[in-house]
């Protein structure tokens, strides 16, 4: 089902690419072939172990050991296809987030006897995926500020308050309006664009 490419392709950056490998299962004996990739993302080197099924399941992430287990318990007793999302603990102890699809094949006696997939390592692409949420995150919360502080601004200036008080207009039209409090200052800002501050600021 599955070549024995190493590389597959994840959103990352164009000079970028996902570690990656295949691997097989011989059920009977617990013994496993990998692909240097599969080496590579345990922080290990062909030849370093043996691959087996137990060796497999031991640089699982302790929290994540047993839904792994579980889905390779039903695949192995009935066949079929899977795939999770989840941790692995490398040789130096690092954590990974690894993408892992197996495929379990049913013999003609209807009995498991072998497994295969592969694995991906996500890591540096949910890193990626988090960094630049949280970057528009920040960018959006310094944006929305200042659009406020201008819209209050304008409300101190047309109805003679103090910032506190400003601000509880722009509050209490948010609440009444069911309308973000950013758009509500957007909404000002806009009128004050078209000369028709004071008419909107009266509606609030």
């Amino acid at each position: 089902m599955w070549s024995k490419l190493d590389a597959y392709l994840f959103p990352l950056p164009v000079t970028a690419v996902c570690p990656s490998g295949t691997f097989e299962l011989d059920v009977a004996s617990g013994n496993m072939q990998w692909s240097e990739g599969m080496f590579a993302i345990h922080g290990l080197r062909p030849g370093d172990v043996v691959p087996t099924f137990d060796v497999l399941m031991a640089h699982k992430h302790p929290v994540d050991r047993e839904p792994v287990r579980a889905l390779w318990a039903d695949l192995l007793e009935g066949g079929g296809q899977g795939a999770l999302l989840h941790r692995i603990m490398d040789a130096r102890g690092r954590e990974r987030r690894v993408f892992s699809a197996i495929q379990a094949v049913t013999a003609p006696s209807g009995r498991v006897e072998q497994a295969r997939g592969f694995m991906v390592d996500v890591t540096q692409s949910l890193r990626i995926e988090s960094q630049h949420a949280a970057s528009e995150a920040i960018e959006g919360a310094f944006g929305h500020k200042a659009v406020i502080e201008q819209a209050k601004g304008m409300v101190m200036a047309l109805r003679s308050l103090d910032a506190e008080s400003a601000f509880q207009v722009l509050a209490a039209r948010s609440q009444h309006a069911n309308v973000k409090l950013h758009l509500v200052a957007e909404e000002l800002i806009n009128a004050a664009a078209n000369g028709k501050a004071r008419e909107v600021l009266e509606g609030y």
